[in-house]
C-alpha cells in the first residue's frame, strides 16, 4: 500500500531554472524526484509542489507531496534523501499526510521575504540572496505605504503579463519592514500571490521610498489595476519562500526550533 508523504525542502535557487520541471534546464522538482527514485528504486515519481518559484528564487520552507511504497520512517527520510541530493537543495523534514492532501490546493497561506541591500557598495557574499538598491530611501514613507497593500482586493496592478491566474483577488494578511543596518527585509504573509506579485510590490514600495511614486497616489493606482503605473519587477534573487501554512499544521515542530521563525511576526 502506497504511503502519501509530504516533505519540507530548502533550496538555493541561484542555479535552478525554478521549481517546475521543464524540458531544458535544471529544476528543483526534477532534482528532488530523481533523488526519491534513486532512494526508493521506484520510477515515475510524481512530486507536487506548494509553489512554483521562479528561476533564481530561494526557499526555506517549500512543501511538496508524493506517493511511495518506501518503508523508511519519516524521521530518517530527510537524511536518506539528502545523501542523493546536491549541496544546493536539502530535505529538512518529512511526514505522512492524509490520502487527499494536496500541497498546492490545501495551502492556506504563505510567507515570503524579500531582501534589499541599501548601500552605495554592492554586496559580494550575499549578492545571490538580496537585491542591491544603492541610493537613499525614505523608509518612513515606505512604512506609510504598507497599509495600502494589506487586505483583500484585486491586485491586478501587481501582476506581470504571462500569468495564468484568472482571479486577481488575493488577501495580504500582514506586511512588515525590518531594517538591520543596510539590510532591509520585507515580509509578506498572504493567502496566495500572483505572478511576480511580491517582486512588483517590493519595486513599488521602493519607488515610494525613492519619491518616484507619490504616497497619496498609491491607493488610486492600485485601484486602477494598471501594471505599467507601478514600480519595476525586482530581481529574483532577493525573494525567498519562508513557510507554507496548512490546517492541520505541517512541520510545526521543525519551525518552532528555528531562529528565523521568531523574526517573522507576519
Amino acid at each position: 500500500m502506497k504511503r502519501h508523504l509530504a516533505i519540507l525542502t530548502e533550496y538555493d535557487g541561484s542555479s535552478f531554472y525554478g521549481w517546475q520541471a521543464q524540458a531544458h534546464g535544471r529544476t528543483v522538482q526534477q532534482t528532488l524526484a530523481a533523488a526519491i527514485e534513486q532512494l526508493t528504486g521506484e520510477k515515475n515519481i510524481i512530486l507536487t509542489g506548494s509553489s512554483r518559484t521562479d528561476s533564481g528564487v530561494h526557499a526555506r520552507g517549500h512543501v511538496s507531496h508524493f506517493r511511495s511504497d518506501t518503508g523508511i520512517p519519516t524521521d530518517n527520510l530527510p537524511l536518506a534523501l539528502n545523501s542523493h541530493l546536491p549541496a544546493d537543495v536539502a530535505v529538512l523534514a518529512a511526514c505522512d499526510v492524509a490520502d487527499d492532501f494536496h500541497a498546492q490546493y490545501h495551502a492556506l497561506g504563505k510567507i515570503y521575504t524579500y531582501q534589499i541591500w541599501n548601500h552605495a557598495s554592492r554586496p559580494a557574499l550575499d549578492r545571490l540572496r538580496c537585491s542591491h538598491v544603492p541610493g537613499p530611501l525614505d523608509l518612513e514613507a515606505l512604512n506609510e505605504a504598507i497599509p495600502s497593500l494589506i487586505g483583500k482586493r484585486d491586485f491586478s496592478a501587481f501582476m506581470d503579463t504571462g500569468s495564468c491566474d484568472r482571479n486577481p483577488v488575493r488577501t495580504i494578511f500582514d506586511l512588515k519592514l525590518t531594517a538591520n543596518g543596510p539590510l532591509l527585509t520585507l515580509s509578506f504573509h498572504g493567502d496566495g500571490f500572483l505572478y511576480h506579485m511580491i517582486r512588483i510590490m517590493t519595486g513599488t514600495l521602493i519607488a515610494v521610498a525613492q519619491r518616484r511614486i507619490s504616497l497619496g497616489d498609491l491607493p488610486s493606482l492600485i485601484a486602477a489595476g494598471d501594471r505599467r503605473r507601478m514600480g519595476k519587477t525586482m530581481p529574483p534573487q532577493g525573494l525567498c519562500l519562508e513557510r507554507v501554512f496548512y490546517d492541520p499544521p505541517l512541520f510545526d515542530d521543525y519551525f518552532r526550533n528555528q531562529p528565523f521563525e521568531r523574526s517573522l511576526s507576519c
